[in-house]
């Protein structure tokens, strides 16, 4: 397993490399146009290829922002929607499940005991779905960071993929809907309409967590109280 986790992390610093050797000296947004207007006269074959970058982007934790835009420049807003979506979702657990396969007894071995990283984990273990939602959701955090390190936590698989489900919905929104709306000519990707667009879901997206938090709080005050009741008048039959 030692050596399975070295070869991980050098094809990870090796695609970085790459990716750093090939994007440097060009433009990302004029490299993706031009090559997208091809790319619509092949278009399975394209879109193909654009799951495959989505699935070696979230292992070795690159940026995956062009390819959803992507997406919605050859593609239709529902479909692009719908196969970004369900391309991250697959990507994000795979990479779960092997960092969790691979790294996870390591970490908890060296760092598990630790007071910080027990806090963390008894946190985890109580809001780790909405934790891992609201993360992805407004962009706390980098991807990768989260992509990364959640795995190396005591979260359960179930807490995370329904987190990943609900907390992927804005980003690929917001990417699919930047990529279709720039094939249509409506809007740049720099124009002050695209950040609207972006402040809107990720506004709504913040709005609707902070009302669930408020409906848990509520909810678990009100239940700390019925069972300090309950000791202090248990029931008599």
């Amino acid at each position: 397993m030692r050596y399975l986790r070295i070869i991980i992390i050098v094809l990870i610093l090796a695609a970085i490399g790459a990716f750093i050797w090939f994007s440097a000296g060009s433009d990302p947004e004029a490299l993706l146009l031009e090559r997208l207007t091809l790319a619509e006269q092949h278009l399975v074959p394209a879109v193909l290829i654009l799951c495959g970058l989505t699935l070696l982007c979230t292992f070795t934790g690159l940026p995956i922002l062009y390819i959803s835009l992507a997406m919605g420049f050859i593609l239709g807003f529902a479909p692009a929607m719908l196969i970004c979506w369900g391309i991250n979702i697959v990507a994000v657990m795979a990479t779960f499940y092997l960092v969790r396969l691979v790294f996870h007894d390591y970490f908890n071995e060296r760092y598990g005991q630790k007071k910080m990283i027990r806090r963390i984990n008894k946190r985890i273990g109580k809001y780790g779905l909405w934790t891992v939602a609201f993360s992805r959701g407004i962009y706390i955090l980098p991807t990768n960071i989260i992509n990364f390190s959640f795995p190396l936590s005591n979260i359960s698989q179930r807490s995370y993929l329904m987190g990943t489900i609900i907390g992927l919905l804005p980003e690929c929104l917001i990417n699919v809907l930047t990529g279709y709306l720039i094939k249509h000519e409506i809007i740049l990707l720099s124009s002050p309409e695209t950040r609207t667009w972006q402040a809107l879901v990720i506004g709504g997206f913040i709005l609707l967590f902070a009302l669930v938090f408020i409906i848990l709080t509520i909810r678990q005050k009100r239940r700390k109280k019925f069972k300090m009741l309950d000791e202090v008048l248990p029931y008599e039959s």
